[in-house]
């Protein structure tokens, strides 16, 4: 965390992590921020919803961050600080931690006295999961996020019930409501998504997206920025394409020799999220109990988000969480894709910003359609209303939804530290 000790005025910078997360999951992307802009922002890394408290629904996880914002802002104020700038990063769950915690600031006025400035989002399932779909590793994922995720999981699959028969995930796509309006007043949106090698939240979710282009990667030709090759500017067909057999053989081998090897491991973590989420229910149950008692109630029966927070001290432990997440990346990992360079006549600095995505990517017949249900296909139509600008990410790794945020400083993440720095210098403005 840092604050502007020599001026009179700041610009607040909330960052907020995924499930099962913790402050450190983004403090490398903190401190590149920090190494850049100095005393020019405040930063609130926070830590309201750490681990399994993420269970909890993305409305009391969101409650607890306004609550933490409203903390930092005091803090600042109470130093003679003026925020005169407000923007938001969400990782992953957080991403729409966020979007919840900007409709509850809009409803509260927040926004009357502070400019908000930066939405941006890092892999985030802005569409939540699915359960029509064909494949293993993903439908294994949409099956189990309701069952042994608690609320959060349930709002996750669309089939919670926050207002009446709609779903949160609904409701916050409504331009109708808080959560909507809120997202439309930022100056800049930014949607980073990954395009590979990211089962936790694939590219259709968190770029917003009916199409998903990668499904069927050997067909592609990339089109990579030229100063940020993490990048990909734009994206086509191939004439002719050929399956990888070999590397599907090999796919295949490597899953019956390490299923043995695995089985243990999913065996022990399954359960032991399974108890999480029953814990989490437990608590859940007397959130809501203390909210009828001392007559709090949501957004739709005017919430101002006031839950207190609590002391966690305890993170649970993610080293069988990141080796699983590693190993279902790998098995599941499609050939590398054939890359050209950009046909853009720009200059390097021009098309280093990447501003020229392909919007009608999203929409293309030429790529698989998402099997959304009709809810979600609604919220994508709504969302996409928003002018975001949206980047694809190709890290060709084993876990890209770790290495888009450089999630553990134990590994290299080479390209992770890349995309950060396109972030920290193109991205974000002061």
């Amino acid at each position: 965390m840092i604050e502007s000790e020599n001026s009179t005025s700041t610009h607040l910078v909330v960052c907020v992590h995924g499930l099962w997360g913790n402050p450190g999951h983004l403090q490398y992307l903190v401190d590149q921020l920090i190494n850049k802009y100095g005393n020019s922002i405040s930063i609130l890394n926070a830590k309201c919803n750490l681990s399994t408290y993420t269970y909890d629904g993305i409305d009391i996880c969101g409650d607890r961050l306004v609550e933490e914002i409203h903390e930092k802002i005091k803090s600042l104020e109470d130093d003679g600080i003026k925020i005169t700038k407000f923007s938001i990063i969400g990782y992953s769950l957080g991403g729409l931690f966020s979007r919840y915690a900007i409709g509850i600031l809009y409803k509260q006025g927040i926004f009357n006295e502070i400019q908000p400035w930066i939405f941006t989002t890092f892999a985030t399932p802005h569409l939540g999961t699915i359960s029509k779909i064909s494949k293993a590793i993903p439908k294994i994922i949409s099956w189990a996020s309701p069952r042994i995720l608690s609320k959060t999981g349930e709002q996750l699959s669309w089939i919670d019930k926050y207002d009446g028969d709609a779903s949160l995930l609904s409701v916050m796509s409504d331009p109708n409501r808080i959560f909507f309006k809120a997202l439309e007043l930022f100056k800049y949106k930014r949607i980073y998504a990954n395009t590979l090698n990211d089962r936790t939240v694939p590219f259709w979710t968190a770029a917003i997206s009916e199409v998903d282009p990668f499904e069927e990667s050997d067909k592609l030709i990339l089109s990579k920025n030229k100063k940020y090759d993490v990048i990909i500017d734009s994206v086509l067909l191939k004439e002719d394409h050929c399956k990888n057999t070999i590397f599907n053989m090999a796919k295949y081998l490597l899953v019956a020799v390490a299923a043995p090897i695995l089985a243990p491991l999913w065996i022990s973590f399954v359960g032991a999220i399974y108890v999480q989420a029953l814990c989490s229910q437990r608590r859940v149950q007397k959130i809501i109990e203390n909210r009828v008692v001392n007559n709090v109630v949501d957004d739709k029966n005017n919430n101002d988000g006031k839950e207190k927070p609590r002391d966690f001290s305890k993170i649970a432990s993610s080293v069988e969480r990141e080796n699983i997440e590693a190993v279902t990346n790998f098995i599941s990992k499609k050939p590398k894709l054939t890359s050209a360079s950009s046909s853009s006549s720009k200059s390097e600095s021009e098309s280093s910003t990447t501003e020229s995505y392909n919007p009608e990517l999203y929409s293309s017949s030429d790529f698989p359609l998402v099997p959304l249900i009709d809810i979600q296909r609604e919220s994508c139509n709504n969302l996409n209303k928003i002018s975001f600008q949206k980047y694809m990410v190709h890290i060709d790794g084993y876990n890209a939804h770790a290495e888009i945020v450089v999630r553990n400083k134990f590994f290299k993440f080479l390209a992770g530290k890349k995309l950060i720095q396109h972030f920290v210098e193109e991205s974000f403005v002061l």
